[in-house]
């Protein structure tokens, strides 16, 4: 009886180191096609290959050739005008087309005229639209810098949970080793009629559950990967594998007020709400530039054959005029009231808009540092629900040696303590992304 023990024994290890190596090796090569990666690079990939960014880029640069556009409002207005015509010469009839005369008249005629027009005073509106136009470029670079900040964010939400999906899978595959030896030891067990069959088939489904769990970690990596690929620029169907040197599990010293007021000056969304505040009377102060005039200052040069003057049929004309021309639109003071009305009631939308970020952001930051304390918290929690699931499967493991326990029982345990493993893991992966989702909330990541 005990040489068919040890000999089940022998076969039990030589099945578990057997099965061990298969995984290790099935796992070694799937490693070979995925890409290792760190986050500092994944967001250095995402800051310079991102489409979002790309966009909110383009549109700076739309933004300020728009701005040149608005200066050149100041410069000169010059204005060319040249013209040749050949005229053949006429016919005078007499009566109803009886009799004709040819009149000898001058072919040739030309004119060449040059006009520059400056504006010296327009009520201050093209200063106005040039400030304007600088609010709208501050108004897209926050845009670039608030697009940047999302996309770290995201690209470090996702890097995580991708390390928190091998993490599962890790302890996933390792309870199915462990599984399949149980599940051994009872087919043997179930012959010698020491266990139910019922044993086995509970044994059994749990293996097939980790299988499930398995898939579909590995399905859930193989999506997260594909959109980190997206966030990052990498080529689509590019495995990626995070690598957590140096990082550990962050603290933070800062109270929710201080978290709150580093928010209102960090994030990018109080800002913006800002210049939308300014653009709005900017825009206010245009309207009411319309009850100011326009003065420029003219400069005309011409020259004219032929003259065209009594008298003077057959020489060139040339002349110039330079003076100054003041241009009113007396209507506007009864025509633009209700614009002035639309653009103050603009202003308090927008102020209204500023409080409402506020609103949102503070709701932010407090989530965030709730969060990341209960995260803190947890951890201490899981690694005690650790070693009190170490120390139940040690008592199970020992009575089961001593045949006080069933092999049900020691499945169980060690199901409990891969559980509590995954939990601190977590845990531990979960407290890191509401770390830096509290960054994130207070304007510093």
């Amino acid at each position: 009886m005990s040489c068919s023990i040890l000999k089940n024994i022998k076969s039990d290890f030589f099945i578990l180191i057997i099965t061990c190596f298969i995984g290790g090796v099935g796992y070694t090569q799937n490693d070979e096609t995925v890409r290792i990666i760190k986050l500092d690079e994944a967001i250095q990939l995402g800051i310079q290959n991102n489409n979002q960014i790309k966009l909110a880029n383009s549109d700076v640069v739309i933004a300020n050739e728009n701005l040149s556009q608005t200066k050149i409002a100041k410069t000169p207005i010059l204005g060319l005008n040249m013209g040749y015509n050949y005229i053949g010469n006429p016919k005078i009839y007499d009566g109803f087309y009886e009799k004709s005369i040819d009149v000898d008249y001058f072919n040739h005629q030309a004119s060449a005229s040059f006009l520059a027009s400056m504006p010296l005073y327009y009520g201050g509106v093209i200063n106005n639209q040039i400030d304007k136009q600088k609010l709208i470029v501050s108004m897209q670079e926050s845009v670039v810098k608030m697009t940047e900040t999302e996309i770290k964010q995201t690209i470090t939400s996702q890097f995580f949970t991708l390390e928190k999906l091998y993490k599962q899978i890790e302890v996933t595959k390792q309870n199915i080793i462990n599984t399949e030896l149980r599940i051994k030891q009872l087919k043997s067990r179930v012959e010698n009629g020491q266990n139910l069959k019922s044993d086995l088939l509970r044994t059994e489904l749990q293996q097939s559950n980790f299988e499930v769990s398995v898939f579909r970690s590995t399905n859930s990596i193989e999506l997260i990967s594909n959109y980190l690929d997206i966030l990052t620029g990498l080529p689509t169907n590019t495995k990626l594998k995070p690598v957590l040197d140096g990082i550990l599990i962050p603290k933070t010293d800062s109270s929710l007020d201080e978290s709150l007021s580093e928010a209102y000056q960090n994030r990018y969304e109080i800002k913006r709400s800002e210049i939308n505040v300014k653009i709005a009377e900017s825009s206010l102060d245009i309207t009411k530039s319309g009850f100011k005039p326009n003065i420029n200052a003219n400069l005309l040069l011409n020259t004219q054959y032929p003259a065209q003057w009594p008298n003077y049929t057959t020489n060139t004309l040339n002349y110039w005029g330079a003076g100054v021309s003041l241009n009113w639109d007396v209507s506007s003071f009864y025509n633009i009231k209700h614009r002035i009305n639309s653009d103050q009631e603009q202003i308090n939308k927008s102020n209204i808009a500023l409080e409402a970020t506020k609103d949102v952001i503070n709701q932010d930051v407090k989530s965030a540092f709730v969060r990341f304390a209960e995260s803190v918290k947890n951890i201490s929690t899981f690694k005690k629900d650790v070693d009190l699931a170490l120390s139940n499967y040690k008592i199970v493991k020992s009575r089961y040696d001593n045949d006080f326990a069933v092999i049900s029982d020691i499945v169980d345990a060690e199901l409990q303590l891969n559980e509590a493993k995954i939990s601190l893991n977590n845990a531990n992966i979960d407290s890191i992304i509401q770390y830096y989702f509290l960054q994130y909330a207070m304007g510093k990541l």
